[in-house]
């Protein structure tokens, strides 16, 4: 495997809740690290990467990378307009002079309503978001790409991801802001499987893709990321509720479930394996754990 010393990457969204983990991996390993991201440099911002405040017009700055890991998307997911433009702005960057290598981050919302274990050569399900059928389209964007001469990329398409920090409105974080506010919190039955995956994982699968670009053996690969076992929503969320103490607060069958969710959907991670060295670590009971035990010092001290 090719050394991380004096290679130049450039990463979008590196300062987002996977970007700014990646780039500390990268940064760790020797790499000269591109960090380009809307937001102003945030307080505690892994050193030893060169931060560029701007959007993705901005990367010009950043053309001297010969790798590109694109993290950047507009997470409106049901916005048509919004994830047209990401797309857009993904295929556009690929167009960079000097890029060789790039590594593209999808979901499992590529796979539509499928069930059971999910493997790469799949064709989506019937029902598709229009989030996914966006990264359906990059992740097609990129192997088009890839065909070009002494080309390399790798797609990967995470699970649930879940881990400290995280925002937005997905179960965890709902559930776990819910118990710090002691507000109540709605949920379906919590009856589906989904396959949870800790941010710090999917993290450590970025940066080996990256690493290991120029050593790839074919011109394109996708990977999901997961630990490769499905686990039941309602467990994970009664297992919040009673390390928070929110048992009262939580309402299991509130909230109907989404139109078309599927019961179960796990990943398949032998790619994973086969491409990247990589096996997801920490379990889910861990990963709560260590979010719970992060909640109690928040409110206890």
């Amino acid at each position: 495997m090719s050394s991380p010393q004096g290679m130049r990457i450039a990463v979008t969204g590196a300062a987002g809740f996977i970007g700014r983990r990646v780039v500390a991996r990268l940064a760790g390993a020797g790499a000269k690290v591109v960090a380009l991201d809307r937001m102003p440099q945030p307080a505690g911002f892994p050193a030893g990467a060169e931060y560029i405040c701007g959007d993705l017009t901005d990367y010009s700055s950043a053309e001297s990378a010969s790798i590109l890991v694109h993290l950047a998307w507009n997470m409106d997911r049901s916005d048509p307009k919004a994830q047209a433009a990401s797309v857009a702005d993904f295929t556009r960057l690929l167009g960079t002079k000097g890029l060789q290598g790039v590594v593209g981050l999808g979901s499992a919302e590529e796979y539509g309503d499928r069930e059971g274990r999910l493997s790469e050569e799949m064709a989506p399900g019937p029902s598709l978001s229009v989030y996914g059928q966006a990264k359906s389209a990059a992740c097609r964007a990129l192997e088009a790409w890839s065909r070009g001469p002494g080309r390399r990329a790798i797609w990967l398409r995470p699970f649930l991801v879940y881990g400290p920090g995280q925002g937005g409105s997905m179960a965890i974080p709902y559930a776990l802001r819910c118990a710090k506010e002691r507000s109540p919190a709605e949920f379906s039955e919590g009856l589906q499987f989904r396959d949870f995956v800790h941010v710090e994982d999917v993290a450590d699968g970025i940066a080996q893709a990256a690493i290991r670009l120029p050593d790839a053996a074919g011109a394109f690969a996708a990977c999901n990321l997961g630990r490769g076992e499905p686990v039941r929503l309602r467990d994970v969320l009664e297992r919040i509720a009673q390390r928070t103490g929110a048992q009262d607060r939580f309402v299991f069958g509130a909230r109907p479930m989404r139109a078309n969710e599927p019961k179960e959907q796990y990943a398949d991670v032998a790619a994973a394996e086969r491409w990247l060295g990589w096996r997801a670590r920490i379990s889910w009971e861990q990963g709560i754990e260590a979010l719970c035990q992060g909640y109690e010092k928040d409110n206890h001290g």
